[in-house]
């Protein structure tokens, strides 16, 4: 679960600051690879302060000044960097209409940062954090028989399309006499050359040392002609991992190797998810093990029922708990979207709010509590869209009803 909930809080953290907008270049980005002085660091702040004193605008130099001033109050307690390097957002931000603060974010990355970067912008400057999200590891797709071809990258939970192409090779004649002859030669070497052409961008998209493997599919024999030719070279023919049969060689195809590579890709986060959806979605048809939405699986969590919890990543609800200044009353809502003023039911007098939750990390405390196991589910599969739009995007499978 920890793992799980770190991710989310990265994507989080990160589709926030990618919000951010500032009235001019006043937005200080700084990424901080391990091991780096933080001396030499400091030293450097002190003369991107003396430069940004000659900001015209008063505005945005004022702005400036105050966020790598802030910046250096914050390394004074970083003597040496994390294990991974440590990246600082820092700058001029609304906290409210009207009103604006300087706010500095501290983020604490997945993988390590490799370069030193200061950067004052409009924006955050967030590619090396972005890139951070893309899997690791990548499977190569080659679909493939006479008449199309298409080839696709698997990407952690993400299917993407890279080729689709028709090969306009007629079909086999099938009249009789020497023109036949000729004419099914003519067809044969035009198979040739389209055989050669899918090979050239196989060769081209999976010799990259990022796709960890490539699986073949097609109908009939078609695939098994191309793969005995010589029309894959060696660093590819090596990284194949399996040969499915597939009735389609275009975009289904690809999801027909999917659902037919189980055996050879189940460690695959994409074939996990798959799995654990086809698995609620029949117990929740059935009224079996499995229930759905925020009441239902929060009773579910507080009776130590659930076995596992299931939560969609497009979910940013806030659980928020309001308190009565005048009687004491409280009382916890989930709020989608912006926070409401609310009214006590007992004295009626404006309630302040005096805590506020993501949804996401107060369900997955519940869960830790009664040693039920967290999957966050995402959006890039068509069983995890169903489930956000179908089921709420919250969900559990239970260990009994």
């Amino acid at each position: 679960m920890a793992k799980a909930l770190d991710d989310y809080e990265f994507k989080k953290i990160l589709r926030f600051l990618k919000g951010i907008r500032g009235q001019g270049t006043e937005l200080i980005s700084i990424y901080i690879p391990p091991d780096y002085n933080m001396a030499e660091l400091a030293n450097k702040l002190r003369a991107e302060y003396s430069q940004a004193s000659n900001i015209k605008s008063k505005q945005t130099r004022k702005n400036v000044l105050g966020a790598i001033e802030r910046i250096l109050q914050a390394i004074k307690g970083i003597p040496k960097p994390p294990e991974k390097g440590v990246a600082i957002f820092c700058g001029n931000i609304a906290t409210q209409p009207g009103a604006s603060d300087i706010k500095l974010f501290i983020v604490h990355p997945p993988k390590p940062i490799p370069v030193q970067i200061y950067r004052c912008d409009s924006t955050f400057f967030l590619d090396p954090l972005l890139e951070m999200l893309e899997p690791d590891e990548v499977y190569g797709i080659l679909l493939v028989d006479r008449k199309e071809a298409t080839l696709a990258y698997l990407k952690g939970k993400r299917i993407e399309i890279i080729q689709h192409r028709d090969s306009f090779v007629p079909s086999k004649h099938r009249a009789g006499g020497q023109s036949s002859v000729r004419f099914e030669r003519l067809i044969e070497i035009a198979a040739n050359e389209w055989f050669k052409k899918i090979g050239d961008m196989a060769n081209q998209y999976f010799s990259d040392s990022k796709v960890k493997g490539v699986i073949v599919g097609g109908p009939g024999p078609t695939k098994h002609y191309f793969l005995d030719g010589d029309y894959l070279n060696y660093m590819v023919k090596k990284k194949i991992v399996g040969i499915v049969d597939t009735s389609y060689t275009d975009e289904f195809g690809v999801r027909e190797v999917l659902e037919k590579s189980g055996e050879i890709m189940k460690e695959l986060s994409v074939v996990k998810e798959k799995n654990l959806m086809d698995r609620f979605i029949k117990e929740a048809s059935i009224g079996g093990l499995a229930t759905y939405g925020e009441k239902e699986v929060r009773d579910a969590l507080l009776e130590g029922k659930v076995d596992t919890l299931l939560i969609s990543e497009k979910l940013t609800w806030e659980r928020v708990k309001y308190k009565c200044p005048q009687c004491g009353y409280e009382e916890m809502v989930t709020i989608k979207g912006e926070i409401p003023r609310k009214t006590c039911q007992k004295c009626g007098a404006i309630m302040q709010v005096v805590e506020e939750q993501d949804l996401i990390e107060e369900l997955a405390k519940l869960a830790d509590e009664t040693g039920a196991k967290v999957e966050l589910i995402s959006t890039d599969t068509v069983e995890g869209k169903q489930f956000y739009e179908t089921f709420g995007g919250i969900g559990a499978l239970l260990r009994y009803k």
